[in-house]
């Protein structure tokens, strides 16, 4: 069989889009993990771009071992809760005759015809700057770009579903293209490729069971009807989509106004200054960048914002005016009436030699000045706490879950990356936190290290839930630990 026929065989027929798939664990182990953000991985530089935000694949490759080394008789399920793939840290584009060939090759597998000067003709010069936008075929290509990058690490997935066990993958606000039947039926496809140059078997003998333990989850599941999982970005207003899932063409994905923040906006930034979307909390990075990289907090200001006007829909211009006037009060207008007030104190004539009294004035002046800026400084604090930040804790939203779901014993979250766990009377909520870096830029948010952290359920021999504290892969003792949060009122 040849593999541009694959998809008329094996792809069943799409029924993503359901907000909420009920699943039934077999009595199996549970493991949630979120928030791995894998994007363009390693190069033919065998470098990672700026905007690679998971370095872990040799630590993950040896956690999936040690998960299978410690219930060898028991076969697991493996939920990634969200932003496993980060589509848009995705920047590569084909340019050379054979990526072109390959991107033809690689969509008749999952049964998209477009030929080579179609494809060609349908990247437009910003997508060679900020990466390609949200159609099928241009989503199929990055991740075929996110797996070549982390070829080992899926290659460790497609094993572990080989295996026996059985592998969730839920949809969060960085990968909004799994949207797109073709994009996940692509994953399966490599997934089985994969195997097939590792054991050397046929692929068409290995495509169903990948697709047959493999699941997409639009919005959420529950396991058991006992265990809630969902990514966390609808509750965030600059995360959440707003509307119908597709743009008005029905051809590319209606982006949240976070999305086109992060490709057009953080995605620049990170290309000089690595890492700065993993600050935390998350109002600080503008902060951050005043404090350490000032000219390019300027430019992202007077330059990159301007910029983003003429990029994004008409229907998100209210929120960058929201934004845009953050900005202001929170920056230009303080250092503005500061700069102005300082001037103004100085002396525009000369002054008796030796009057301490003028001095102590220039002082006292200066003081107040700056004083005043504090203030300003203050107020924008609590600007940016009102309007810039997303909430840092979904404990409330679990709460009210589980308050109007009697049957639920679990609910999860990721996407804010603070890993957090509380009882509610025997019922509990989870936050798995990240896989990836992360700088807290507060003493009151000391991270020792939080990230690889992951949630373990089980069952009794009378198939009562077990739940485990949240614990973190312990990379360098090859161990799993127990992970010590501090709970905060």
């Amino acid at each position: 069989m040849q593999e541009s026929g694959i998809s008329k065989f094996f792809f069943p027929q799409d029924n993503y889009g359901q907000p909420l798939i009920e699943i039934d664990s077999g009595g199996n182990n549970i493991f949630v993990i979120s928030d791995l953000h894998l994007a363009s991985g390693i190069n033919t530089s065998s470098n990672y771009e700026g905007t690679e935000n998971f370095f872990a694949d040799q630590s993950f490759i040896r956690f999936i071992d040690q998960l299978e080394n410690k219930h060898p008789s028991v076969k697991s399920l493996l939920v990634i809760n969200g932003d496993f793939i980060d589509f848009l840290r995705i920047c590569d584009y084909p340019a050379l005759d054979k990526d072109f060939s390959d991107w033809e090759k690689m969509l008749s597998i999952v049964g998209i015809s477009k030929p080579q000067k179609e494809l060609r003709d349908s990247i437009v010069k910003k997508e060679k700057e900020f990466g390609l936008r949200t159609n099928d075929y241009k989503s199929v290509w990055k991740t075929h770009i996110c797996i070549l990058g982390h070829k080992n690490l899926f290659e460790r997935l497609a094993l572990w579903v080989y295996n026996g066990n059985r592998l969730i993958i839920t949809k969060g606000n960085h990968d909004l293209e799994w949207y797109w039947a073709p994009v996940q039926n692509y994953l399966q496809y490599y997934l089985a490729k994969l195997l097939s140059q590792k054991l050397h078997l046929p692929i068409e003998k290995l495509l169903p069971l990948i697709i047959s333990h493999t699941t997409f989850a639009d919005h959420s599941i529950i396991i058991d009807k006992k265990i809630y999982i969902e990514h966390g970005h609808c509750y965030e207003n600059t995360t959440a989509v707003k509307g119908n899932v597709l743009s008005d063409n029905q051809r590319e994905l209606n982006l949240p106004f976070g999305s086109f923040f992060n490709r057009y906006l953080i995605n620049k930034i990170e290309l000089v200054y690595p890492f700065i979307d993993n600050v935390r909390p998350r109002q600080n990075i503008l902060l951050v960048l005043l404090r350490e990289r000032f000219p390019l907090a300027l430019k992202m200001i007077f330059c990159y914002v301007p910029f983003i006007l003429l990029l994004i829909p008409k229907k998100m211009w209210w929120e960058i005016f929201k934004y845009a006037i953050t900005f202001i009060l929170i920056i230009i207008l303080p250092l503005v009436i500061t700069g102005f007030a300082i001037y103004k104190s100085l002396p525009h004539g000369s002054h008796p030699k030796g009057d301490t009294s003028w001095l102590l004035q220039q002082i006292l002046n200066t003081a107040k000045n700056l004083g005043f800026l504090f203030l300003s400084y203050l107020f924008g604090r609590i600007m940016a706490l009102v309007k810039l930040s997303g909430p840092n804790s979904f404990v409330s939203y679990a709460e009210n879950i589980l308050k109007n779901n009697n049957a639920l014993e679990v609910v999860t979250f990721g996407h804010t990356h603070n890993p957090e766990q509380k009882n509610f009377n025997g019922k509990w909520y989870f936050n798995t936190g990240t896989w990836m870096p992360v700088f807290e830029a507060s003493s009151a948010h000391i991270r020792i290290d939080k990230t690889y952290t992951f949630l373990q359920l089980g069952h009794d021999n009378n198939g009562a839930l077990i739940i485990h504290p949240l614990q973190r892969w312990n990379d360098d003792a090859l161990r799993d630990d127990y992970l010590p949060l501090i709970e905060n009122d």
